[in-house]
């Protein structure tokens, strides 16, 4: 049996459904250039989709979401990221009953913690701001840090360095969700900002390094991630300053200045002793990039089902395993 059947739709978000059969095609499209649309064809329990992005976001990352019951209450079900420039993918082992897809953008970056911001620059000055929360850091209360522009914060004095290096051994107090040479200067880049906000119903502070620049002021690619730290001294079992902490990712398109060439970032955190923690593939060349479907940082995530998103959980002043 064949069947063709055209959907209109709007925005980023589209819903088509099909059943576990043998379909050449399945098409739903918007009527201009700027649409999102998808084409499935479907066998036995496979699905082959195809992506058509819209002009105004071809190189952008989608994801693919599944559900067996539209109308079914826990929601959609994320199958999946199409790394940036990919236009088709398969899809197997789906159940066999109605399905439906939806194709959208998952953002892992957190809206909010805008209250104040670093001047348009290239690696200082820092801010020293203030925690809405004490947080045990190894060991250590702390109510206030550094938000340094080059992709990381600092607990115990500013950090200009444009260049990354190994954390182990660094001798500082450091968190770094994307330790590189940060240049906010072009007038398209935007700027660095923090400040408190809320995650459910817990105080939470966070820095924005959304949509910045690299050196020397260069704004033809972009990185956004953000550090989330979120208070759990109230929750049941904790103890105080203990915290979760996040490292959300949603453009990874840029890894070094042209200073710094050839010095790939770095991505963790470490006290000023030996105990350290770096993601997997940190300094390694091209690793984070969204132009590696593999390892790069928005396709993965850690403690999380949001892709980009990577939590770790600091309790009595340590990161459980």
């Amino acid at each position: 049996m064949k069947w063709s059947q055209e959907i209109l739709v709007s925005g980023f978000v589209l819903v088509v459904a099909g059943f576990a059969a043998s379909w050449p095609a399945l098409r739903a499209q918007t009527l201009n250039s700027n649409g999102l649309w998808l084409e499935i064809a479907l066998t036995n329990n496979a699905a082959a989709f195809t992506i058509y992005a819209p002009a105004t976001n071809v190189s952008g990352p989608f994801d693919l979401f599944f559900k067996t019951n539209l109308n079914c209450p826990q929601g959609w079900t994320w199958l999946l990221r199409y790394p940036v420039g990919q236009t088709n993918l398969m899809a197997s082992n789906l159940p066999p009953v109605q399905d439906f897809f939806m194709l959208g953008v998952t953002n892992a970056i957190r809206p909010g913690f805008t209250n104040y911001s670093l001047p348009r620059e290239d690696d200082s000055p820092s801010s020293n701001a203030t925690l809405p929360f004490a947080i045990n850091f190894f060991g250590e209360s702390n109510t206030t840090l550094y938000v340094n522009n080059n992709g990381n914060v600092t607990l115990d004095n500013p950090q200009s360095s444009y260049i990354p290096t190994a954390l182990t051994n660094l001798g500082i107090n450091i968190i770094a969700p994307y330790w590189a040479d940060v240049d906010t200067s072009n007038t398209n880049s935007d700027v660095v900002t923090y400040g408190n906000g809320m995650v459910g119903t817990n105080n939470a502070f966070g820095v924005n390094w959304v949509n910045v620049g690299y050196f020397n002021a260069h704004a033809d690619k972009l990185l956004s991630c953000q550090l989330v730290i979120i208070d759990r001294s109230s929750d049941i079992g904790n103890a105080p300053g203990d915290f979760d902490m996040e490292f959300n990712y949603f453009k990874v398109q840029w890894e070094w200045g042209d200073y710094s060439i050839g010095k790939p970032p770095r991505a963790g955190f470490s006290d000023w002793a030996q105990d350290y923690y770096e993601l997997p593939n940190s300094g390694i060349k091209g690793a984070f990039l969204d132009t590696n479907s593999v390892t790069g940082l928005i396709y993965n995530s850690l403690n999380s089902p949001v892709p980009g998103r990577y939590v770790f959980y600091f309790r009595d002043g340590e990161p459980l395993p």
